[in-house]
């Protein structure tokens, strides 16, 4: 067994990948997903698979408790970059990295926190700080599998979960809290937003041609896969104005990630939230840096390879990064689950007054169109279609480009080819654009040059798994969260307050359908 091997097997990595076929390297960085006879969600296999998994976090413990820093060093070496690049890590084996970095508790000799953190550490006071300071975070947790758990793994977080970002690291008042998203479907949806940012862009580029060709200002509507971002105007000189741009960024990139849409990466995203919540900071992070300095984020430390100062460089390899992108970005599609009828299903109470509903599919079809009918799809629209299945990410330290097929790799549910839209449809529920939600709605703090009362629309699949609701919890039910839309949905929710109660009740019904697919979880 070579040594590259042996390393896999200690983790564990063999036995998640026995399911895979390989492809040679020679056939560059497209590589095999699961194999057909994968087990089911809900089989036999699967229920061995999970126990497996179980056991596997359990021995990591063990191995943690007497070797320090084992994960870390092992994924490390395991899954460098150049291996990556090369073509010689399957999707499985980063895959299988990337779920174990998920679940990893990182400590203060990996890396966790900063010099700050450090120092109250080595005074016996606590290093984690609940509140956030500015754009440097906290820490105020060791693990992502923490706060993104509701509905199973990398689901949302519960209302305590929710992070206090952009205060001034000591009082609550003075931070914007954010509650945390569910990640499932974000390959799917970064790829979506990829599509349209080329769309958008070659709008503009034919518009400032036709503007120097006719020798006159010139002006188009944005709109790509039938949503709408505003008009935007180019004069004779070629000149671009985006005044009329709506719910893009004047570069017109769709970011989809980000309660307010700052990110346009799945890979950016983790990057940032690493350093945000844990102080750990990427190989990307710091050579990012050393480009283009960034002390509000990532410190003023003197040591180029440790900008936060707290003494840990190498704390997260870029080849790791991957693997924790690759694992966000593979996750499982939602899915529209319609409620199916409980045969012999007796109620508790004898004694109730009406007769309890066994077969809600014509109140969930009900649902469906007032969901339609009250507006609710202007903005959170079902479905978008994606041309290619296939999901880019690259290493801002090497430069390259790893590509997954999304239709073939990774968890089930994946994507499936509709030949009558001529794509891939993506159930999300949201048109990836911001939205004025109003006064009541206004951060604190604009982030990333984001408007305070500006946020990205929520994406609705698997909601019915990821309560709380709204971007800071405030919503404990979906009635509280549809009467939080104010702004540009404030029509939205004067049609669902206007409706009758077996209305409302059918709108409950059908979204409380959008969830996740059943499978089996050990703790």
């Amino acid at each position: 067994m070579t040594p590259r091997a042996v390393t896999f097997a200690v983790l564990g990595f063999a036995a998640g990948c026995a399911a895979t076929r390989e492809v040679p390297p020679s056939q560059g960085a497209r590589f095999s997903g699961p194999a057909a006879d994968a087990p089911l969600p809900l089989s036999l296999d699967a229920a061995r698979e999970a126990h497996r998994m179980h056991e596997e976090k359990r021995h990591l413990r063990f191995l943690e408790a007497i070797r320090p820093g084992h994960l870390l060093r092992e994924t490390g070496a395991a899954v460098p970059q150049s291996r990556i690049d090369a073509g010689e890590v399957s999707v499985a084996e980063l895959r299988h990295a990337g779920r174990l970095l998920f679940e990893h508790e990182y400590t203060l000799a990996e890396g966790l926190g900063d010099a700050r953190a450090r120092a109250a550490a080595g005074r016996g006071e606590s290093p984690f700080r609940r509140v956030h300071e500015a754009r440097r975070g906290g820490p105020e947790t060791t693990t992502c599998a923490s706060c993104h758990w509701r509905g199973g793994q990398g689901g949302a977080g519960a209302l305590v979960d929710a992070s206090l970002v952009l205060g001034d690291g000591d009082l609550a008042d003075g931070a914007d809290p954010r509650n945390p998203p569910p990640l499932q479907g974000s390959g799917a949806v970064e790829a979506l937003a990829a599509e349209m940012t080329r769309d958008l862009q070659a709008a503009r580029a034919r518009l400032v041609e036709r503007a120097r060709e006719e020798g006159r200002a010139v002006e188009t509507r944005l709109v790509t896969k039938g949503v709408d971002f505003g008009v935007l105007r180019a004069g004779a000189d070629g000149s671009v104005d985006a005044a009329g741009v709506d719910g893009v960024d004047p570069d017109l990139v769709v970011k989809p990630f980000g309660w307010k849409g700052t990110f346009a990466t799945i890979r950016d995203f983790i990057s940032e939230s690493l350093q945000l919540h844990f102080g750990i900071q990427s190989e990307d992070l710091v050579r990012e840096h050393a480009r283009h300095p960034d002390p509000g984020l990532a410190g003023s430390g003197t040591d180029p390879e440790d900008p936060d100062g707290d003494g840990v460089t190498g704390e997260l390899g870029s080849g790791q990064l991957t693997a924790l992108t690759v694992f966000v970005a593979t996750a499982e599609l939602p899915v529209i689950r319609p409620p199916a009828a409980l045969h012999g299903f007796e109620p508790a109470a004898k004694n109730l007054q009406a007769p309890v509903p066994t077969d809600f599919l014509e109140t969930w079809a009900r649902g469906r169109a007032v969901f339609e009918e009250a507006g609710c799809a202007r903005c959170h629209r079902p479905v978008l279609v994606l041309e290619s299945a296939v999901y880019r990410t690259r290493s801002s330290v090497t430069r390259g480009v790893l590509e997954i097929d999304l239709s073939r790799d990774g968890e089930s549910p994946r994507l499936e080819h509709d030949p009558d839209l001529g794509g891939y449809p993506v159930y999300l529920f949201s048109d990836l654009k911001r939205h004025d939600l109003g006064p009541e709605s206004a951060s604190l703090h604009e982030d990333r040059g984001v408007a305070p009362r500006e946020y990205l629309t929520r994406r609705l699949w698997g909601l019915a798994s990821s309560s709380p609701y709204f971007y800071d919890g405030r919503a404990a039910s979906l009635d509280a969260a549809i009467e939080a839309h104010a702004g540009d949905a404030i029509d939205s929710r004067s049609a669902f307050q206007a409706l009758g109660r077996e209305d409302q009740g059918a709108l409950r019904i059908y979204l409380l359908s959008l969830t996740r697919e059943r499978r089996i979880v050990v703790p």
